[in-house]
């Protein structure tokens, strides 16, 4: 998966580097979303095969080393093609992808009879996923679930890619830092990653159930993750990485300003007198935490994983 992100990420560049100079016209949610399946799905399936077991999720994982790149790349093949059938057609791959990790990961879940904190992670990241590969899919069918328009379509296939796939992750990936902490730290803990595992599904659900509701989840989703910054803060000095120190800090920092954006347009869009317009949250409430706390996040992380060598392989 390695190969993956990096090939994903160099892609990535040229399309941010073509968007920053206008010489394509793509939005700044498409952009930001394109980040999801070209760079975040392998850093995250990276994390996922150095942190839970190998066995249960063999097949999965040498799928993914063949066919997550290519449905990646016709998944952002279809931004160049206006919303429709033919559209569809070229995110059908990356849908697929979607559903079959989803299906694995529930079926590993069902089936275990212990279930710990990292198999509970990714049972509910790859399901996530799979909603967001299918409101992408209606999204360049041009479809408007349950009346939704755009962008809000786009933007709910982004949220699933990042809150509901990537942050999951990334809770599992500190969790194994707090396992010798005090009891104290360890019960608020457990609160913090149950709203960063449930808050991008409960959100959603807010959105059709009414404003009430969707402010509470959105409140949900950004105290949570903000907790789970200030767990990132505590982690990092026991960490040898100089670099993964660097990434997770400023992880920590990025998703705090986001979350802050976030609680403001939450609050905002309750009397329908938004302090925050659409726009202005894709533009820096999207980039800091797409950019800041999840693709940092996940490269600090997997580095503070990776092995330290021996003095005999130096």
């Amino acid at each position: 998966m390695k190969r993956s992100a990096i090939i994903g990420g160099a892609t990535w560049a040229a399309l941010a580097a073509a968007f920053l100079s206008t010489r394509i016209h793509l939005t700044i949610i498409e952009l930001l979303f394109l980040l999801g399946p070209l760079v975040v799905v392998p850093l995250g399936l990276e994390l996922c095969i150095r942190t839970t077991d190998d066995a249960q999720f063999e097949f999965l994982w040498t799928i993914a080393r063949w066919v997550q790149l290519p449905a990646a790349l016709c998944a952002v093949a279809s931004f160049w093609v206006s919303p429709s059938p033919a559209s569809a057609a070229l995110v059908a791959p990356w849908f697929c992808f979607g559903c079959f990790a989803a299906a694995i990961a529930l079926k590993n879940f069902v089936w275990a009879f212990d279930r710990p904190f990292s198999l509970v992670c990714v049972s509910l990241s790859f399901p996530y996923l799979a909603v967001g590969c299918a409101w992408l899919m209606a999204s360049r069918m041009g479809l408007m679930p349950m009346g939704f328009q755009e962008p809000i379509v786009l933007l709910t296939a982004v949220h699933f890619h990042f809150a509901g796939f990537a942050a999951p992750l990334l809770a599992m990936a500190v969790e194994s830092k707090v396992k010798n902490r005090g009891a104290l730290v360890r019960r608020f803990f457990v609160a913090v990653a149950a709203g960063v595992l449930a808050g991008p599904g409960l959100l959603a659900a807010g959105f059709v159930i009414g404003p009430r509701v969707k402010l509470a989840m959105a409140l949900v989703v950004a105290c949570s993750e903000a907790a789970l910054s200030l767990y990132f803060l505590a982690s990092i000095r026991g960490l040898r990485s100089r670099l993964a120190q660097a990434f997770i800090a400023l992880s920590a920092a990025s998703v705090l300003i986001a979350m802050v954006l976030a609680a403001v347009w939450a609050i905002g869009e309750f009397p329908l007198q938004p302090f925050v317009h659409l726009n202005e949250m894709a533009k820096f409430h999207g980039t800091a935490n797409s950019l800041g706390f999840i693709l940092c996040g996940l490269v600090g992380w997997s580095l503070a994983d990776r092995p330290v060598p021996s003095a005999g392989e130096k």
